[in-house]
């Protein structure tokens, strides 16, 4: 039974690098600035020293000012949402991002202060 204890405490101390890397790996960072350009599949966002191109899908949460009643007439409609339908080109925004390694993953769009819509 010791044997065993101890071949269990051996295989977890020797696993407990790989689960510290995969925990790092989906650290939420953060990101502020300028839209500069956005798409169905991804968003660009320009701060003060550096431009960002994160990667969004059905999993990023977009939060801005009337989104949510926009959202529900959208679902009634039957339509799709995207994130172009919420977010253009000089919005300025927060992102939190988990870094995929050659990607950046927006988890959470948040417009802070929105452009005026054209008429």
């Amino acid at each position: 039974m010791k044997r065993l204890m101890m071949l269990f405490v051996a295989v977890l101390l020797a696993a407990a690098p790989a689960f510290a890397q995969d925990k790092a790996s989906s650290k939420t960072l953060s990101a502020t600035g300028k839209v500069s350009a956005v798409t169905a599949d991804s968003v660009t966002v320009k701060g003060k020293d550096a431009e960002w191109t994160f990667g969004v899908d059905k999993g990023t949460t977009v939060v801005a000012k009337g989104g949510s009643h926009k959202m529900a007439a959208m679902k009634a409609d039957k339509k799709p949402t995207l994130i172009t339908d919420f977010v253009t080109v000089g919005d300025d925004v927060s992102v939190k991002y988990h870094d995929m390694g050659a990607t950046k993953h927006a988890a959470t769009v948040t417009v802070r202060n929105a452009v005026p819509a054209k008429k």
